[in-house]
This record gives C-alpha cells, structure tokens and sequence, in this order.
C-alpha cells in the first residue's frame, strides 16, 4: 500500500511563524513519504497557494493523495438553517478543490458531539445526501470517517452509507480512533468497513499512568499487522496516511519512525 501523511500531522515539522503548505510538503516529502493529504493551512489566497502546492508537489515528486475537509453537519443543524446549509456549501466547495488537485478521495465527517443520535442522524443524513451529487459530477468520493459525535465507530459509518447507497458516499477507516472514541476494538472496526474503504488513516497509543497518550506508530498498543492484513483482504491498494498527533520528542524523528514502522508492518501482512 502507498504511504502517506496527513497535512496537519505534517505542519509539526515546519515552525508556525512563515508556515506555509508548500513548506508543508515538502518536509513530507524530505521525510520519504509517497504522499500528502492537503485541505488545511491555506492562506488568505489559495488559487496561488493551490498553483504552488501542485507544483512543488509535482517538483519534490510525492503526490496529493487525498483531500480533507472539516466539517460539522450534526452541530450545524442544531444551530440554524444558515449554518447547516454552510456546512453543505464547505463540503461541496471541498469536492471541488478535491477535484483540481485531482484527488479522488475527500475526508468528510458526520459531526453532532455531545448531541443524541435520534436528533442528529437524520441531519448528518440529509448532509451527506446533498452533497452526492457534487460529488459524482466532480468523480470525487466522500469518505466518511469514525471521528467521534454521531459517527465514531464502524456500526454509525455503515449506517450512513447503506442509507445514502452510493459509490460517492465510502468510508474512512480511522484505526485509533475507533479504539478512542469509539469504544471498538480496531481490528474490529478496520474488518467490519472494509470493502467499503476509500481512505485509511494511522496513529497509535502507548499507556503512560493508566491514561492512553498518541505515539509514534509501531510504539504503541495498536495491532497495525492484523489491520493492514484486513484491508489486503479485501484488495484495498489505496493510500495509509499518517495522523501524527503525539506531543512528545523531536516531531519530525517520531513521524520518521511511523514511516518506517508503517512500511514494515505493511510488507509483513
């Protein structure tokens, strides 16, 4: 499987005063990633931002793998009707930005944390319908992540897309995070969305006084081998991106680290 990196895992590497994507991407690429899921850290003027991402891109020779975009529809709905419809317009703008990059992977979330499931599914439902039809105009897949609120585990992913039943409408598969917040085991997560898989992202967890604090990959609790291995079960060649969140040490050796544990653990399933 092609490995990659989210671009707010890979912002650590580069210091906040002057950070741009293009600085971004390349320390991604310095690293030895194959690629980079772009989305956030534009400036005030993208289309210029967007024209040098694809050719530094393009110069430092690693892709843009997939696109992100973070949106909040179970939230939105219970505030008003003008923040709901943003939400719709975010991700149907995203689609398109997906497009130019000509990624054909979006990552969408479902959104409504702290708010009940019979208020908010419908809402999330209604969310992700309006935006298929962007989608499939621009050839872009919406994939829908377990990220918490309303969608955290596999059960509320694949709730969502049998209702939508629409090849623009997949899943994210994000292994830590159905561990926390999702209360699932990630094997049985990873295993149970499986053959609807658009988009994988990777991060770990080491137990420091009881409490589960991110790690580098491969220094951690998480069974990566048995995940990889469900996902080549059902033929998926897509892309593994890294979601580098841990806080502690030299943020560009830990995220070096999960590369090369990554590219073990993938040759060894």
């Amino acid at each position: 499987m092609k490995m990659g990196i989210t671009v707010y895992g890979a912002h650590l590497m580069v210091p906040e005063e002057g950070r741009t994507v293009a600085k971004i991407i390349r320390q991604a690429a310095n690293v030895g990633f194959d690629g980079i899921d772009l989305g956030y850290y534009w400036g005030e003027d993208k289309a210029a931002e967007f024209a040098e991402a694809r050719k530094v891109a393009d110069g430092e020779g690693i892709a843009i793998a997939n696109y992100i975009v973070g949106n909040n529809f179970g939230n939105a709905a219970m505030e008003t009707k003008e923040a709901f419809d943003a939400e719709i317009a975010k991700v149907k703008t995203a689609i398109e930005e997906a497009a130019y990059f000509n990624c054909r992977t979006l990552r969408v979330f479902g959104g409504g944390y702290k708010q009940s499931w019979e208020d908010v599914s419908p809402k999330i439902l209604e969310g992700l319908a309006a935006c298929v039809e962007t989608a499939e105009k621009n050839n872009v897949v919406m994939a829908l992540e377990d990220h918490g609120g309303n969608c955290k585990n596999s059960s509320e992913q694949l709730f969502y897309i049998s209702q939508i039943d629409s090849p623009f409408l997949r899943a994210t598969a994000d292994i830590g995070n159905f561990w926390l917040p999702g209360g699932e085991l990630p094997l049985g997560g990873v295993s149970a969305v499986a053959e609807y898989v658009a988009m994988v992202h990777v991060k770990d967890y080491v137990f420091v006084n009881n409490t589960p604090v991110a790690c580098p990959v491969g220094e951690g609790v998480i069974d990566f081998k048995s995940c990889f291995r469900a996902l080549k079960d059902v033929n998926y060649e897509g892309w593994l991106s890294l979601e580098y969140e841990c806080s502690i040490g030299n943020p560009k050796q830990g995220i070096s680290t999960s590369l090369s544990n990554m590219r073990k653990f993938d040759a060894c399933c």
